[in-house]
């Protein structure tokens, strides 16, 4: 995955990977086929809020992303082999604004020692929604986080 530190206004194609599950060659065969579009600056691609969502809302990206936050959940309701507590959590957060919701979540799992976490986010219909799944301490902390960020 590219780097994936904050770059002002901008997202790179970690960014993108992280919140929306698709891999860096699917994202890559889209910036070829024109399904998304950006920036090459110094080598590292960078998109705006706007490309970001023009992405999300794209009809065959967002097949894709649907299925990836899909199995995000299935796949944590079907796994009864758990070795340690583990959640999954969605978080519908209608008075949220998209890009603060993603700079907090990709911020902090890249940054604050998070892992083993599967994190997507979507934003259709104007309902930013967040799916965090992975070990409950971890879990429960970064959805915390968020909220007491958002009460300031």
């Amino acid at each position: 995955m590219n780097d994936t530190s904050a770059t002002g206004n901008y997202y790179t194609l970690g960014h993108l990977a992280l919140f929306t599950g698709l891999t860096d060659r699917t994202l890559r065969n889209y910036l070829a086929n024109g399904i998304l579009q950006g920036e090459k600056i110094n080598g590292v691609w960078h998109f705006t809020p706007e490309q970001a969502q023009a992405l999300i809302t794209h009809p065959t990206a967002r097949a894709a992303i649907l299925a990836k936050n899909n199995a995000i959940i299935y796949d944590f309701l079907l796994n009864e082999h758990k070795t340690s507590d583990q959640c999954c959590l969605i978080l519908d957060l209608p008075q949220a604004n998209d890009q603060r919701i993603i700079e907090y979540f990709c911020d902090s799992i890249n940054h604050g020692g998070f892992h083993d976490l599967q994190f997507a986010f979507d934003s259709i219909s104007g309902m930013p929604r967040v799916i965090l799944r992975g070990p409950s301490q971890q879990v429960l902390t970064l959805a915390g986080g968020y909220h007491a960020l958002a009460d300031c």
